[in-house]
């Protein structure tokens, strides 16, 4: 069977290839142009016709289309016997073999076909409804948050309960100012537990004095005594913070970030184009999952066992418990010896 079908693409390569060969005076730049639905060549029980070959030829940038040839005339012929004809014979060769009817085939069919309808949705929701300037202005004013940022200050700190225990940390850093010994000193010394597991590190510090961390909002003064220093520089003092005292590390800081909606204005409206487009697909999927699916039943997926690390076990039969055994590991043992 395999022999002969290979028997068959040969043959069927020789007459496309022939076929290929003999259209160059329909394709011909100085000719007249084709009837759209005229048969430039035949693979088979399929055609190819001067319509698809114009479309497909578009589809390919200038200097792509150059490596088929150095004129117009070859470029096309090649084009027609290189790369349609060639896919028409690769596609029958592979219905011969009924590629379609392999689960991994059907797949790729369905993720190509699912990609096909999302593209042309997304056509159709930018043509049906474009994105206006006054939605670009009304998003935009109401994320201004998301579009500027004040100046920040990325501090580390050790909290202390004395100034003594401060001064002690400020000289042992002196002699070793290296990021791994702060943070050593904040793991095994900082009274503030929430980041002593970072070693200290608060992150960065917004001017009002709040952080990225819930629940953590730093005093102004420790903020006023980052201020005096550069980046990179150790706070030289003991910074009371309540009864308290800190040890304070500014490692960098952040420029302000002001955005414009001009400079914002091509983002949004791709936000607000993919919206409209998911709004539309949800709209088709809820459709089509009240016409179509039905006899659902999301309880049996049960019946698939996965482990911790991922990986798949054999389907389950109903009514069994799932094997809690690593896979590989023998068989527990029911005897009562």
């Amino acid at each position: 069977m395999r022999a002969r079908t290979v028997k068959l693409l040969l043959a069927a390569a020789a007459t496309a290839a022939a076929t290929a060969a003999s259209i160059g005076l329909s394709l011909r730049a100085e000719a007249q142009p084709a009837a759209a639905d005229a048969v430039v060549a035949r693979v088979g029980d399929k055609v190819i016709t001067a319509a698809e070959v114009e479309r497909r030829i578009a589809q390919i940038p200038p200097f792509q289309l150059q490596s088929f040839g150095r004129t117009p005339d070859e470029i096309r012929r090649n084009f027609v016997s290189q790369v349609l004809v060639r896919e028409l014979l690769l596609a029958q060769g592979a219905a011969a073999q009924r590629l379609t009817e392999r689960a991994d085939v059907q797949d790729r069919i369905r993720g190509v076909l699912r990609a096909a309808l999302l593209q042309r949705i997304q056509a159709e929701s930018a043509a049906s409804s474009p994105v206006t300037d006054e939605e670009v202005r009304a998003y935009y004013e109401a994320n201004r948050g998301r579009f500027s940022a004040p100046p920040m200050v990325a501090l580390w700190r050790v909290l202390v309960a004395t100034r003594e225990e401060a001064e002690a940390i400020l000289a042992e850093l002196k002699e070793d100012p290296s990021p791994q010994r702060f943070k050593d000193i904040a793991r095994e010394k900082s009274l503030d537990k929430a980041t002593s597991l970072r070693g200290g590190d608060l992150g960065f510090v917004a001017p009002d004095g709040s952080t990225a961390e819930p629940g953590l909002k730093l005093a102004p003064g420790l903020l006023d005594a980052a201020s005096r220093v550069k980046d990179g520089e150790l706070v030289p003092e003991p910074v009371p913070e309540g009864d308290r005292f800190a040890v304070l590390w500014r490692r960098q800081s952040r420029r302000p970030v002001s955005r414009s909606l001009e400079q914002e204005a091509p983002s949004i409206r791709q936000i607000l184009a993919h919206g409209k487009a998911e709004a539309q697909v949800k709209q088709l999927l809820d459709r089509l999952r009240a016409q179509d699916v039905s006899g659902h039943a999301p309880e049996l997926v049960d019946l698939i066992d996965i482990t911790s690390t991922g990986d798949l076990q054999p389907l389950r039969r109903p009514g069994t418990l799932a094997s809690s055994r690593r896979p590989g590991a023998p068989a527990p043992r029911h005897d009562m010896r």
